[in-house]
C-alpha cells in the first residue's frame, strides 16, 4: 500500500465517502433515479465487497437525462451535508466538466492539486468529493468525439484556474505551464466561459436514443472507448455490498470492468496501489464513531 496517508486519515476519508454513499443511494432510491458505481468504486464493489484498500474516492455513473432529475433534488429538497457542484454553475470549486457529490465543512486539497494550481492550500475550502460520470448515447463518429471532447474538458479547468509556473523541471513542463497559464489569463475574465464550455460540450456528446451508451466525461482516452456498453446490459441494474451498505451495478458490470481493465480480479503491483497524495485534509466537525 502506498503510504502516502496515515492508515487512520485514510480510515476517515473512506468512511466519510461511504456516509455519503449512503445518503445518495438513499436520495436515487426515493426519487426514482437509476445510477451505478463504476470504474474503480466498481472493481472495489466486486473484489472487495468495498473500498478498495489504498483508494480514497468513489465513482458513480448515469445518464444525463437521470442527472437532470438528480439536480432538481438538489433544488428542491433537503440534502443535510451535501451539494451537488455542477458544470453549468457558479461554484469556484468545480474543476472538472462533469457533476461532483460535495461534504460540506470538510476540506481536500491534493499534492498534485497544490503543485499544479496557485488556488489552493489551507485557505481554500475545497471538500471532500466524489464524482459523477454522465453517461450519453453513443455515436458512429466515437473516435472524433473523444477528441474534442478531451480539448474542452482541459479548457474547462485552465480557463478557470490559474496554473502555476513550473521553473525546476525542464524547458518543456515550464512551456507546458506556461500555455495554461496564459489559457487562464486570457479567458477567466468571462464569468460565463465555463458555462459556454459546457453548452459546447454538451452539443458534442447529445446523441439521439439508441442501443449503446458511453462516457465521455473522463479525462483518460482508453476508459472512454471501454466505457461503451449496451444500454441493457447496464439496466435496469444490480445490488452489490459496500463496506456496510449497498450500492447499485450494472447488470454487466463483469463486461463493463473487464473492458476497460482486464482481469480486474487480480491485484495490481505494489507499486501501483496508489492514492491522492494529501496536501491538506480538515474533517471538521464530522462526528465519527
Amino acid at each position: 500500500m502506498s503510504e502516502t496517508y496515515t492508515p487512520d486519515m485514510l480510515e476517515k476519508i473512506q468512511f466519510i465517502l461511504t456516509d455519503m454513499m449512503r445518503q445518495f443511494d438513499r436520495i436515487c432510491k426515493d426519487n426514482g433515479i437509476e445510477y451505478f458505481v463504476c470504474f474503480g468504486t466498481a472493481i472495489g464493489a466486486v473484489r472487495h465487497q468495498g473500498f478498495i484498500p489504498w483508494d480514497d474516492d468513489i465513482d458513480i455513473g448515469m445518464m444525463r437525462t437521470e442527472y437532470d432529475k438528480l439536480k432538481k433534488v438538489f433544488e428542491t429538497q433537503d440534502t443535510g451535508n451535501l451539494f451537488l457542484g455542477s458544470p453549468d454553475g457558479d461554484y469556484e470549486w468545480q474543476d472538472k466538466i462533469f457533476p461532483k457529490l460535495y461534504y460540506k465543512d470538510t476540506v481536500f486539497i491534493s499534492e498534485s492539486w497544490n503543485n499544479d494550481f496557485e488556488k489552493s492550500g489551507e485557505g481554500y475550502g475545497r471538500p471532500i468529493n466524489f464524482d459523477i460520470f454522465l453517461f450519453d448515447y453513443a455515436d458512429d463518429n466515437t473516435e472524433e468525439i473523444i477528441k474534442k471532447a478531451l480539448k474542452i474538458k482541459r479548457r474547462y479547468i485552465y480557463y478557470k484556474f490559474k496554473s502555476r509556473l513550473i521553473k525546476d523541471q525542464g524547458l518543456g513542463s515550464f512551456i507546458s505551464s506556461l500555455v495554461k497559464r496564459l489559457m487562464y489569463d486570457f479567458h477567466h475574465k468571462d464569468p460565463d466561459k465555463s458555462k459556454k464550455l459546457y453548452e459546447e460540450y454538451l452539443k458534442l456528446v447529445t446523441h439521439p436514443g439508441n442501443d449503446y451508451i458511453i462516457c465521455y466525461d473522463t479525462l483518460v482516452p482508453s476508459d472512454i472507448t471501454g466505457s461503451l456498453i449496451r444500454y441493457d446490459h447496464s439496466f435496469p441494474t444490480v445490488t452489490m455490498k459496500f463496506e456496510d451498505t449497498e450500492v447499485q451495478l450494472q447488470n454487466g458490470y463483469d463486461e463493463a470492468l473487464t473492458a476497460i481493465y482486464g482481469d480486474y480480479m487480480k491485484l495490481p503491483p505494489e507499486d501501483q496501489r496508489v492514492a491522492h497524495k494529501p496536501y491538506y485534509v480538515s474533517f471538521g466537525d464530522y462526528q465519527f464513531p
